[in-house]
């Protein structure tokens, strides 16, 4: 059984709602005001059952001109429409605004109904037959049936039905695999149950045991009980519409415009659309418009982005700042109306929900928005790739663009084109341009050369945390298993060598001459003559060996890496010290298990208390010693490996 949804359109008073009850015995015009006032305002829901077997639901959109948005909202779902012209009236003005809407929101099947068909002779129902015929060229019902019908008489009621029959086998039920998707169009409580929630399901399926998101709020909601067409369900999909009983909900929380999911989806406040004028008129570069897109009715500014007018007829891209938060897909369908409200002007398509802000209107930028409208899923993977000042996995691509990360794997690995950069991980595929990849390299074979000249001594290099630095802040899980990616390839490539936990440059390597070598010796001789204590630079640098202290520096750290000295506490101490604190401590317990104290290993190493506390601190961190209050001890694991 197919899942779907059918909409009513037309003028007002031309008879959808009394169709409605004619094909369904349902009156959508359930509200009192709606009694009182003769027309639909809000959306009415009604279903029935086709004799094959399929079930359709059925949205009643008001025809007034004043309740533009409210049709908007319902033909958000659509799976196909009724056009409905009353036969003795014909073409109206609502009539021509609905079928441009219909346009904009790429409904692409449909049926034409001449109401009132009972009222008129045949001559006027040809005449109004051939109007329509015309008025529809060029359109997507340009060769829709005409079926001329009474919801009196239910003349042409039993035709309409079977020809809906038809339509529907030829019209593919919605991709229920996706995210589960619904625009909240009814809000209302009931009595011993709490909130209802109505809407009709975009795309996706949801489960009664599943967890739903209220969107842009991020509410998680427990569902209590699902409707579709009046009886309880277990089960949800696209193209249903549903009623939503959610624990943890109050109906002052929800307004319409909001979105249910099963997945938390970004929010945004900016958007690039692709926009087309079909009213006679023109807007400007810059324009304040009101945008209707599902359910949400929004104050906005436009900013057109390749042209500086845009005329009617004619079709552009630009950039809507919103007023507030909306949930949004690319290709999302949208109408524009004019700042008053009382004249729809245009729509189109969303192009980019995450768009960067496009403050000038530069060459490269309009192209990059240009690349998105053609709506190739390669084209969109590279965008978001582009907007990103670091990599980015694909799973951050699909959750941008609302897709499975399975979904990309394909064209990543085919269809991108050669400005990309990707490389795979054991669980992840990360991306960046080309441009990026060269940036960054040059990055680290700079910043290694600017270290190799500050520490010329050294043999060692960068750590991998140290050039993380290239990333700026963007320390995270992506850009660390970039770095590992382009180091292993400037490895392969002979630009780096890796020295223990470090990586250097291949062509870096340590010069010493005769007069550094005098300086190295004597420095060294002066550490290990301190008289059993720890130094500190000052007290070496006061030797006027080197009175150059960038060279003074670079010596010490020669001598560190060659594990000639240790820098421990911001004293430098000599290794033949702590080798002979180290013997000390294995005589010691080798002759008694008595705890040490600090004031006995000063004596022993006829030291001071400082250079004595500094050498068993050091002791402690390697797990040669283990301190239990003011005593020490081997460890077990030392004294294993004697």
């Amino acid at each position: 059984m197919k899942h779907l949804i059918m909409g009513t359109a037309g003028h007002v008073d031309h008879g959808k709602t009394a169709l409605i009850k004619a094909l369904t015995g349902y009156d959508c015009d359930t509200h009192s005001q709606e009694k009182q006032r003769g027309i639909t305002i809000n959306l009415g829901f009604s279903h029935f059952d086709l004799p094959s077997g399929n079930s359709v639901g059925i949205v009643d959109v008001p025809g007034h001109s004043d309740f533009i948005k409210t049709m908007v909202a319902g033909a958000c779902g659509l799976d196909f429409v009724l056009l409905i012209i009353a036969a003795d009236e014909g073409i109206m003005p609502q009539t021509i605004e609905h079928l441009e809407i219909m346009k904009i929101l790429g409904i692409k099947n449909g049926i034409i109904v001449q109401t009132k068909s009972d009222i008129v002779d045949d001559e006027l129902l040809k005449l109004s037959e051939e109007e329509i015929e015309e008025f529809v060229e060029g359109s997507f019902l340009e060769n829709a049936p005409i079926i001329p019908v009474s919801s009196i008489t239910k003349n042409g009621i039993p035709k309409l039905i079977n020809t809906i029959s038809d339509l529907i086998n030829n019209i593919s039920e919605k991709d229920s695999n996706g995210i589960f998707r619904m625009y909240v169009d009814r809000i209302f409580t009931k009595e011993g149950f709490g909130t209802i929630v109505n809407g009709s399901v975009i795309s996706g399926k949801v489960s009664k045991d599943e967890n739903v998101y209220l969107l842009p709020k991020e509410k998680t909601l427990r569902i209590r009980k699902m409707e579709h067409h009046g009886k309880e369900t277990e089960k949800i999909v696209a193209g249903d519409r549903a009623s939503f009983n959610l624990v943890g909900l109050k109906q002052k929380d929800i307004q319409k415009g909001m979105m249910l999911t099963n997945k938390k989806i970004k929010s945004t406040k900016l958007i690039d659309v692709e926009l087309q004028l079909f009213h006679d008129i023109s807007i400007k570069l810059w324009s304040q418009v009101i945008l209707l897109l599902g359910t949400n009715r929004l104050m906005c500014r436009m900013h057109l982005l390749d042209k500086n007018f845009l005329q009617a007829g004619e079709s552009c891209l630009a950039q809507i700042y919103l007023s507030k938060e909306i949930i949004t897909f690319i290709d999302d369908r949208f109408v524009i109306r004019n700042s008053s409200g009382n004249l729809t002007i245009g729509g189109g398509k969303i192009v980019d929900p995450y768009p960067l802000h496009h403050r000038r209107r530069r060459e490269k930028q309009i192209k990059n928005v240009q690349i998105l409208a053609s709506g190739k899923l390669e084209n969109l993977i590279i965008a978001e790739v582009k907007k990103q000042i670091i990599p980015i996995s694909y799973k951050s691509i699909a959750e941008d663009l609302n897709l499975e990360p399975n979904e990309l794997i394909d064209v990543i690995f085919q269809d991108l084109s050669d400005e990309m950069k990707f490389f795979q991980t054991d669980e992840d595929v990360i991306l960046l341009t080309k441009k990026k990849y060269t940036f960054f390299q040059n990055k680290i074979l700079t910043g290694l050369q600017n270290f190799h000249t500050k520490n010329s001594l050294l043999k060692k290099g960068k750590t991998l945390k140290e050039l993380m630095g290239i990333f700026g802040e963007n320390q995270t899980d992506t850009t660390r298993k970039t770095l590992s990616f382009i180091l292993e390839k400037l490895e392969e490539n002979n630009k780096l060598e890796k020295v223990e936990n470090t990586w250097k440059l291949a062509s870096h390597n340590i010069k010493i001459d005769n007069n550094l070598q005098i300086k190295l010796d004597k420095i060294e001789k002066f550490i290990n003559n301190s008289q059993n204590q720890v130094i500190d630079f000052k007290e070496i640098q006061e030797t006027e060996i080197e009175q150059n202290q960038e060279k003074l520096e670079q010596i010490l750290a020669y001598l560190l890496e060659q594990n000639t000295i240790y820098f421990l506490q911001q004293k430098y101490i000599h290794i033949d010290l702590i080798k002979k604190g180290k013997k000390l401590l294995i005589d010691r317990f080798s002759k008694s298990d008595v705890g040490l104290r600090l004031s006995e290993f000063r004596d022993m190493l006829n030291t001071n208390r400082m250079t004595a506390m500094i050498i068993l601190e050091y002791f402690d961190s390697r797990g040669i010693t283990l301190r239990k209050k003011d005593f020490r001890f081997l460890t077990n694991k030392f004294k294993n490996n004697l």
